[in-house]
């Protein structure tokens, strides 16, 4: 079962995105910042992460600037959700942008394309 990592400070959002999920057959790991995801995702690396952009401690983009300057994690596709204008990305920190409040239906096409592409790299 693949295994999706949910980063966000707002509980209104992680339970209805878990569940969802979790219907559409995955693992959800919750996280309410960039510090504690940064946490799950040494202890399971998970297949795909969808993170906010602003939230307290540690916010969205240096959480993906940290997975993508770690070997162990770069790999790991992430899907950013903000309800801003995220700054311009000089490297490629995140796999696709989507603004909130995203179209559920569009949130979970982009996952199962990621999670497609992901699968694809693993095998070859």
């Amino acid at each position: 079962m693949e295994t999706i990592l949910l980063v966000d400070d707002d509980a209104r959002i992680l339970a209805p995105l878990q569940v969802l999920l979790e219907a559409e057959g995955y693992r959800v790991l919750l996280a309410p910042d960039g510090e504690a995801a940064g946490s799950m995702t040494d202890l399971e690396h998970p297949d795909l992460i969808v993170t906010d952009w602003m939230m307290p401690v540690l916010d969205g983009v240096a959480f993906c600037r940290r997975l993508k300057t770690n070997n162990a994690t770069a790999s790991i596709p992430v899907v950013m959700l903000t309800a801003a204008v995220p700054p311009a990305q000089a490297e490629p920190l995140w796999d696709a942008l989507l603004t909130k409040p995203a179209p559920v239906a569009g949130l979970i096409e982009v996952i199962h394309d990621l999670m497609a592409v992901s699968r694809s790299r693993r095998r070859h």
